[in-house]
């Protein structure tokens, strides 16, 4: 087994339900046995995750669609990849920015309706329909648990117009909750990093990037970075609800959790866990 990224040897680096490979170069980690359980059973609590993020991910797409107004023309179409509630459909909509989704998850349809926006149901690519071009394609908390990201970046590519844009909102290896889960392994407290794995959820991550292997996988794709910032991670008035998300996590881990979220929430703010990266196509016609 080689690295998807750089092609190099890889050793496993946690053992966790499944197990977590890392490659010895680059320090991209990935899980190739796990996979999106179309059952769609798993510990996780939908009633508290929607209480625990709507308000923290509504800002956040808010401080994306700012970044990408800056990038876009008025007239251009958008592909959103993994739509979940629909809130970055929704705030497109809000700022007159055309953009379409694809969820495979049905349950959101009336949600879909109710807020008037447009996604099909299905994976991507498959759902895309045929000879279909967009100006951005938009990824949020999602590229992290797709299979085969060579092959993602290469769709990504065909389905691009001329110079369009890449967004990847992602959580990275040097956040400091991944930080400390990997500290917390070596104690050998495994549930730590197997949570930020999402392993005991339907859809877990099958990557974990820092900023240089997402950057240097995005330029192997013809893509170049043209902006990057952190990301709001948690609202303090919501940590009760993010926490209660893992339906199976007893009540002493739970109010441990809240403790420790409360004690390195400055430090959140120094090593943020997660990022948005916008990505240009490059234009072949002007590469020298």
């Amino acid at each position: 087994m080689n690295c998807p990224i750089c092609h190099s040897d890889v050793d496993v680096k946690y053992k966790l339900t499944f197990n977590v490979y890392q490659c010895n170069k680059c320090n991209f980690q990935f899980a190739p046995d796990a996979c999106f359980d179309k059952s769609l059973v798993s510990d996780l609590d939908e009633s508290s995750r929607i209480k625990a993020l709507k308000n923290l991910r509504m800002l956040n797409f808010n401080r994306i669609v700012i970044s990408l107004k800056k990038h876009i023309d008025r007239n251009e179409t958008g592909l959103e990849v993994g739509s979940g509630h629909g809130w970055f459909l929704e705030t497109c909509k809000e700022n007159e920015i055309n953009c379409v989704g694809i969820e495979p998850e049905t349950h959101f349809n009336d949600l879909y309706k109710s807020i008037g926006v447009e996604v099909l149901n299905g994976f991507f690519p498959d759902v895309v329909p045929s000879d279909t071009r967009y100006d951005f394609i938009a990824y949020n908390d999602v590229f992290e648990h797709l299979p085969d990201i060579q092959a993602v970046m290469k769709t990504n590519n065909n389905l691009l117009n001329s110079n369009g844009k890449l967004i990847v909102n992602i959580p990275l290896l040097g956040g400091v909750t991944y930080i400390i889960s990997k500290l917390a392994y070596l104690f050998g407290v495994k549930s730590l990093i197997n949570r930020m794995w999402q392993f005991n959820f339907h859809s877990p991550h099958l990557s974990y990037f820092s900023k240089k292997n997402l950057i240097e996988l995005a330029e192997s794709a013809d893509f170049k970075l043209i902006e990057s910032f952190p990301l709001k991670t948690i609202n303090l008035s919501e940590i009760k609800d993010r926490v209660n998300e893992d339906k199976n996590s007893n009540l002493v881990f739970r109010y441990i959790s809240i403790i420790g979220v409360f004690a390195l929430y400055p430090f959140m703010q120094l090593l943020p866990d997660t990022y948005c990266f916008i990505f240009q196509k490059k234009d072949k016609n002007n590469v020298a």
